[in-house]
């Protein structure tokens, strides 16, 4: 049978994961506005290889569930903090050079990508649904290649997703000029906070 269909259905749901607004996006929005799309596209890496690691897992049979009970708490608790601490991080540089030597101290950049996603509630929400459905749907298809294949279009779905918030933020906002980037900086750091609060107290209550 041909693996064609779940490969392309890989690719669109990718793209349609990535265009959803949601922490990720948000991270690589602020980190390409704050150091230009060099430093965007690390903190994408960080976050789509992340992410492949977790589908190539998935599409070789390792077990994925969506985290129920106390380990859902904990993931969303450590998630959040993760959240407040990159939103407060926000603020605080927001006038800050890249060439900052405490600047440069600070997390790397594929580092946040990395825990954006692996610290992600949704992430696992969606590896236990939509990817396993289309990886399972796959692997029936075309055996182990074919969802491994299905996995790499997933993936690279998300990259070109991704890629564009990068580039907006990179190239479109930095444009705009010192004022204006200062004023969407401040913005998503606080959304960052604001997610990251709702995570938290969602997890203790």
């Amino acid at each position: 049978m041909s693996v064609l269909p779940p490969v392309l259905g890989g690719l669109g749901l990718g793209i349609a994961l990535a265009g959803a607004p949601g922490p990720v996006q948000a991270i690589l929005l602020a980190e390409s506005i704050r150091g230009g799309t060099g430093r965007g596209f690390r903190a994408q890496a960080g976050a789509n290889l992340s992410l492949a690691a977790l589908l190539i897992a998935l599409a070789l049979g390792v077990a994925l569930v969506a985290p129920g009970g106390l380990a859902l708490r904990i993931l969303k608790i450590a998630g959040g903090a993760l959240l407040i601490w990159l939103g407060v991080d926000g603020f605080r540089t927001r006038n800050a050079s890249t060439n900052d030597p405490v600047e440069r101290r600070r997390l790397p950049p594929a580092l946040r990508g990395v825990f954006a996603v692996i610290l992600n509630p949704g992430t696992y929400l969606f590896l236990a649904t939509a990817a396993s459905s289309l990886l399972t749907s796959a692997s029936k298809q075309g055996g182990a290649g074919a969802a491994l294949l299905a996995a790499l279009a997933l993936t690279v779905g998300v990259a070109l997703g991704d890629g564009t918030v990068v580039l907006l933020g990179g190239a479109g906002v930095r444009r705009a000029g010192a004022r204006v980037s200062m004023w969407v900086r401040s913005a998503l750091a606080a959304l960052l906070v604001a997610l990251g609060l709702w995570l938290v107290i969602t997890g203790i209550v």
